[in-house]
């Protein structure tokens, strides 16, 4: 299991409260290797302050990160706040008992590790208890950044630039959560998602994929459970009742591309690069062609996902994928511009007006008509319609009441 599947049981409060209350963190299986990640971990929680006491049995590792190492838990002379595990899952129950003996507080067990008896064990010792998370994950700055200002734009940006902003399993559920409350959010008006970094989205997380192989189904099941989340994430922006803008600034690759032709519109700068590279991997990006084949045309549409090849802002303007390129200094303020034009418009209307679109694109001509006919009948008849038409003789500016 990953981070996704068993670490999910934990709410992000839950876990952020221990880490607000604890000071002093013994790490069992502490390396004195820089490219190792209990390392890592180490030195990102001395720099956040914590007391950190490394736990490893090695008799040839005094020292690590300019700390006296520690042979056991028992060993440790102070007093330990919380241990956390760098070692295999099945050595948890033992440490667990010894974390019990030496009074911690908290058991935390990295990404990967748990163990059902070891938590209940540490529990049962009044001891709280995360497994399969990573502090340094938790503390860091949030991967998906949210900002809304007094005009009603919401702004999502992607903040996971270490992994290329890849849409893992934490990076849809916060996308989905963010969507999901803006929809219900009469403040929100207007969505634009943007990015941090080079990449404005990697696609999936393919580590992450790679790790959950590993389970007794091969990944089967967390391969289900992440295509399920992508295609949710995808259907929330079509379906979401205010317009979404993607504004992209770096490279927008399989499911990132994916996440752009998904968007009601799209603004990139000329450095801006599309690939559906899939192919190339053995892996066809099916589920990027369904936002893919919906805004370009059928050839231009095989074409990216039987090349993979990279595709230029321009062309990707050409083709319909984007609205059109921006020059990169202009790129957010003319995002930004766009937003505002839209968020001055009736809600209602826009609301209703969506909808209609995704709707009726589906339909035979015919139906579409029939559809569309129908939706323009009741729109007359809402307050804004009459508001709107009355403004328009008395050339005057309309009050919405978005009703």
């Amino acid at each position: 299991m990953t981070n996704a599947r068993y670490g999910a049981k934990y709410s992000d409060g839950y876990v952020q409260q221990i880490l607000g209350a604890v000071k002093s963190i013994a790490i069992v299986g502490a390396s004195a290797e820089p490219s190792k990640e209990s390392n890592q971990v180490m030195q990102f929680l001395l720099a956040a302050g914590y007391d950190v006491i490394p736990v490893n049995p090695r008799p040839d590792v005094t020292e690590i990160c300019g700390l006296r190492v520690h042979p056991s838990l028992k060993s440790i002379e102070q007093t330990v706040d919380m241990v956390e595990v760098f070692r295999p899952s099945g050595e948890l129950v033992g440490i667990a008992h010894e974390a019990q003996e030496i009074g911690a507080k908290v058991l935390w067990a990295q990404l990967e590790i748990h163990d059902e008896e070891a938590e209940r064990i540490a529990e049962q010792a009044g001891m709280k208890v995360v497994m399969d998370r990573c502090p340094k994950i938790e503390l860091a700055e949030p991967i998906l950044l949210r900002e809304t200002n007094s005009e009603g734009i919401l702004r999502l940006t992607l903040n996971d630039t270490e992994r290329r902003n890849a849409l893992s399993m934490n990076m849809l559920s916060l996308l989905r959560t963010a969507l999901d409350e803006a929809a219900e959010d009469a403040s929100v008006r207007v969505i634009i998602l943007a990015a941090n970094g080079r990449a404005f989205s990697a696609g999936h997380d393919l580590r992450e994929m790679t790790r959950a192989r590993q389970a007794p189904d091969g990944g089967r099941a967390f391969f289900k459970e992440t295509m399920s989340a992508c295609c949710g994430v995808m259907q929330a922006i079509v379906n979401n009742p205010k317009p979404v803008i993607a504004e992209v600034g770096g490279v927008a690759t399989a499911a990132g591309c994916q996440l752009v032709a998904s968007c009601d519109l799209a603004y990139a700068s000329p450095g801006a690069r599309f690939a559906t590279p899939g192919v190339t991997i053995g892996l066809f990006c099916s589920t990027p062609m369904v936002a893919l084949s919906r805004n370009v045309g059928s050839k231009a549409a095989m074409e990216m996902l039987l090349t993979g090849e990279m595709m230029g802002a321009e062309r990707a303007a050409e083709i319909g994928l984007l609205n059109r390129a921006v020059p990169e200094e202009q790129l957010s303020d003319y995002t930004h511009g766009i937003a505002q034009t839209i968020a001055a418009k009736s809600s209602m209307t826009l609301r209703t007006g969506k909808e209609a679109f995704y709707k009726q694109r589906e339909m035979p001509l015919a139906e579409a008509y029939e559809y569309a006919s129908s939706v323009m009948v009741d729109n007359l008849l809402k307050p804004d319609a009459e508001e709107g038409i009355n403004a328009f003789l008395d050339k005057r500016t309309p009050q919405w009441s978005d009703e």
